[in-house]
């Protein structure tokens, strides 16, 4: 272990150019996503992952503020990972992507009885 003799530095956190960018978390079907020509590369602050990589470690190590997966997925719905997310713990906000619904506030409030603590919404996108 090499040791250094360099005196300490100040660094200015408060400094726009260090500012953290928010971290968001996208769970969705990325094999899928890739086998279309997606990217699904990490950019400014957005990382792409699959349900079945989502566990504890993953959200500890990227501390996201915000969480986005469509309504439905391949392999999982937006129940099942509020219920993981509730589970753990989790104090950002999870936005599902949906096309329109007939009933928003019903399945709003379906996935908030499974996830009580959860701030939960669904952003609606024309088909």
């Amino acid at each position: 272990m090499a040791s250094s003799t360099t005196a300490a530095q100040v660094v200015n956190f408060d400094s726009p150019a260090r500012a953290p960018k928010p971290k968001t978390l996208v769970i969705g079907d990325v094999m899928r996503w890739q086998a279309q020509g997606r990217n699904i590369a990490p950019f400014d602050g957005l990382e792409f992952h699959a349900f079945d990589a989502l566990g504890v470690e993953l959200l500890a190590e990227t501390a996201p503020e915000t969480i986005f997966s469509p309504l439905i997925a391949d392999t999982f719905d937006a129940y099942d990972l509020a219920q993981f997310l509730g589970d753990c713990g989790f104090s950002g906000r999870y936005c599902a992507i949906s096309n329109p619904l007939p009933d928003r506030d019903a399945v709003i409030a379906e996935v908030k009885r499974r996830a009580p603590a959860l701030w939960f919404d669904i952003f609606i996108v024309p088909a």
